[in-house]
């Protein structure tokens, strides 16, 4: 679970996408969004435990999966600096959807690098706690880990849906443009580590 809520709390395209969408809509599209990373997550998680490295290994996988990761990125950020350059304020509450929790999820999804962690520090973190670890060992890692990206969830929606009062619109507007720079900075970073950094 700490593991969890550390890689959780990082600062990352998903917490940025979260804050701005929380911000113009509240507590459920915040946290609609983070659910949705939270399958991700585990789609990645899984994939590393039956030891699926071959996407990693894999050029074309990569490369398709960064080059998808990286096109969603920019296009939020596309929508945060339209979203600033409407400005004003929401009203109210808006609806979460199915569309908040499948952009967490294709964010997280996109993401091959989490594939890595899965593998670096995932599996050596289970061999640290467990010597000889058994399935019942990864099953119990696992679950911790999704109980603690369920708690930030709920707790980083929370802090969103709660500092939203005190947003005035120019400070909307300013949330929208940092979002949307955020959002362009995670997908050029993206898109050079795929091609770039070796």
């Amino acid at each position: 679970m700490v593991l969890s809520l550390i890689f959780c709390a990082t600062p990352g395209a998903v917490n940025t996408e979260a804050l701005r969408r929380g911000v113009a809509g509240g507590f459920h599209r915040a946290l609609f969004l983070e659910l949705g990373s939270c399958i991700g997550d585990m789609a990645w998680a899984i994939l590393a435990l039956v030891g699926l490295a071959i996407i990693v290994d894999n050029d074309i996988a990569r490369i398709i999966l960064g080059l998808a990761g990286g096109a969603l990125l920019l296009y939020l950020a596309y929508k945060g600096f339209a979203d600033a350059k409407k400005g004003g304020m929401p009203e109210g509450e808006v609806r979460a959807g199915r569309s908040d929790f499948a952009t967490g999820a294709l964010i997280s999804l996109g993401n091959p690098f989490q594939f890595a962690f899965w593998i670096g520090i995932g599996g050596s973190a289970i061999a640290v706690i467990v010597p000889d670890p058994q399935l019942t060992d990864f099953v119990v890692f696992y679950l911790g880990y999704l109980a603690g990206c369920i708690i930030w969830c709920f707790v980083y929606s929370g802090l969103i849906a709660y500092g939203r009062r005190f947003i005035t619109p120019r400070l909307f507007q300013a949330v929208n443009v940092i979002c949307a720079l955020v959002l362009t900075y995670f997908a050029l970073a993206l898109l050079w580590a795929t091609f770039v950094a070796e």
